[in-house]
């Protein structure tokens, strides 16, 4: 009786619950103390601060500080709890849950965006004195008629793709004024063009793709400026000068610091899974909000598409994936943080510098990009069926894919769709494997038997087999 009291279900659960509610808790705290810090990583630098972009940037030694260490360690920390929470029961509700109250937004991504981009472009026209960002001047007529047709598309959907190509135009032309290192900061408008070119297509390839490469193109947009924090940190040091409370009293070095840390680790995480993202968009789209109290309407229309994509990635349930180990989630973050810092340095030194410091620092890269790419893919090969040589799946995989399914309810829903952790695949799969040892290990037995002589022996194993 003692013993199926403390195997109850109910107690499991509270079990279950109690661990989960630790890990939010701990998880929690790690964020608030990170965020507090990192009010001014949702400003832009360059469109408050005179900045230029030909200055040499710190070497690639001078970053790595304690400081950096320290922030660096503690974001890998809650990436790694953010992952393993994912993975549970309690990440599976958080995910229902979200997919509940966001379906009827996610339905509509395509109305909100158009709608959004015709605002945004319809301010730049209005402005006058601007190409796509607060940085970008320009003021000609071919370019006020461009941002003016922009919305004037976005309007019918027949009319869409031809938005989407202006928004390319626009960034070409910005490309040619300013140069390809400067536009590296803005990756998010080649996104939203492609997003409103593809939308004619036929391919359902195509369509069920191009949100991904929207979502990326922010995520980049965001990345690769965070890099100024580290190697420029002259620039942003005035903006926490002249905003003081943003400091919460802290050092400035310190404050520059960990909003790097905050903006790229945020940024890196709109690339990993979905529930991991959702949380990465909600906490980007609460700093960007907030930082417009702060730095005024500038900064807020300059925002004002990033935020828009951000909220449909919170909406977005993501389409399924592979499951990857927690474990791999620091491990790439950190090789992308070093290859970013490589790239970055070394196509400054091209662009602007010497060729011979610009090819070792991209070759870096390069090895660091590599080495992301083999753990990637020796993720995928870890969640992907077991294959013979011969290319064809083994006993075990077919049995698994013989194995009866659960029912589905009238909605053609299965009854376990909800569990986070393990499929009937793998729960056959892991029978299967079981089976086959056991099969194994008698028939062994019975061969070994035989050669001593043990005929009898083999022979009544064999019978007590069958």
């Amino acid at each position: 009786m003692m013993t199926d009291e403390h195997n109850s279900p109910a107690l499991r659960c509270g079990r279950l619950i109690s661990r989960n509610t630790k890990c939010v808790v701990f998880v929690g705290c790690l964020m608030v103390s990170l965020i507090l810090t990192a009010t001014s990583a949702s400003a832009h630098v360059k469109w408050f601060v005179v900045c230029n972009v030909s200055d040499t940037p710190l070497p690639i030694g001078a970053v790595f500080t304690t400081t950096f260490v320290l922030c660096a360690a503690l974001f890998l920390i809650l990436f790694y709890f953010a992952c393993e929470i994912e993975q549970t029961s309690f990440g599976a509700a958080i995910s229902r849950a979200l997919n509940h109250r966001t379906a009827c937004l996610h339905r509509r991504t395509d109305d909100l965006l158009r709608g959004v981009a015709a605002v945004s472009f319809a301010l730049l026209w209005a402005d006058g004195g601007l190409i796509l960002t607060p940085e970008l001047k320009g003021s000609s007529t071919g370019l006020s008629v461009i941002q003016l047709l922009v919305p004037t598309y976005l309007i019918a959907r027949a009319t869409v793709p031809a938005a989407g190509v202006g928004i390319l135009v626009l960034y070409g032309y910005s490309a040619v004024t300013y140069g390809p290192f400067h536009m590296l900061d803005y990756p998010l408008f080649i996104g939203l063009g492609a997003y409103f070119a593809l939308s004619v297509s036929q391919s359902a390839k195509l369509l069920a793709i191009r949100f991904d490469v929207l979502r990326w193109a922010v995520a980049l947009s965001l990345l690769w400026p965070s890099m100024e924090k580290f190697v420029y940190p002259a620039w942003v040091a005035p903006i926490a000068i002249t905003h003081p409370e943003l400091t919460l009293g802290f050092d400035v070095n310190t404050v520059v610091t960990a909003a790097g840390v905050v903006e790229f680790g945020l940024a890196f995480a709109l690339f990993w899974t979905p529930l991991v993202r959702r949380l990465a968009a909600l906490a980007l789209m609460l700093l960007l909000t907030a930082a417009t109290f702060d730095f005024g309407k500038v900064d807020g229309i300059g925002h004002l598409m990033i935020i828009a994509i951000l909220f449909l990635v919170f909406a977005d349930p993501g389409r399924e994936q592979p499951r990857c180990r927690p474990v791999l989630a620091p491990l790439v973050s950190s090789a992308t943080w070093l290859a970013t810092i490589f790239l970055y340095t070394g196509g400054h030194a091209l662009y602007y510098g010497s060729r011979n410091t610009a090819l070792v620092a991209i070759a870096g890269g390069a090895a660091t990009l590599g080495f992301i790419y083999l753990c990637l893919q020796g993720r995928t090969l870890l969640s992907s069926p077991m294959r013979t040589r011969s290319g064809q799946p083994s006993f075990v995989d077919r049995a698994a894919e013989c194995s009866t399914e659960p029912s589905a309810d009238a909605h053609g829903e299965s009854e376990l769709d909800d569990s986070p952790a393990r499929t009937w695949a793998d729960v056959a799969r892991t029978h299967a494997w079981r089976n086959a040892g056991i099969a194994g290990d008698t028939l062994r037995s019975a061969i070994n038997r035989y050669r001593s002589g043990d005929l009898w022996g083999a022979f009544s194993n064999r019978t007590q087999t069958e």
